[in-house]
């Protein structure tokens, strides 16, 4: 049994779980990545010499981290969209002329705001007949 890579040993020790004799026992099975480990699964991970809660937490942490990565690739391509143009802001100017909008001639250009009471409605009324 030849030694495995110093490259290949990095690989397989970054799978959480997976130490320096779990990492000789993955090589001498042909393994040499996370990629692998995944096609592998549960069953390759026995047949490799490993115990089965020990595969089982190592298919685990593979699967997580593979589905983190999907994730991270699906945030990547959202931002990678052409964003919508602006919409105009609600303070912009309206292109309604003064007759559709039903403003009065003479409250052109003035801020109209609510009545703060009834007295102040009724002094309303009576101003505007």
């Amino acid at each position: 049994m030849a030694k495995p890579s110093k490259k290949v040993m990095d690989a397989l020790t970054a799978i959480p779980g997976v130490g320096a004799a779990t990492a000789k026992k993955l090589a001498a099975a042909g393994m040499s990545s996370k990629s692998d480990v995944v096609k592998a699964g549960l069953k390759g991970l026995k047949a490799a010499g490993i115990t089965a809660g020990t595969a089982a937490k190592i298919a685990k942490a593979v699967a997580s981290s593979k589905a983190k990565a999907a994730s991270k690739k699906s945030k990547k391509a959202k931002k990678s969209k052409p964003k919508k143009p602006a919409t105009p802001s609600i303070a912009s100017k309206s292109k309604v002329s003064v007759e559709e909008s039903g403003v009065r001639g003479d409250q052109v250009g003035t801020r109209i705001t609510a009545p703060k009471g009834v007295a102040d409605m009724l002094k309303r009324v009576r101003r505007a007949d």
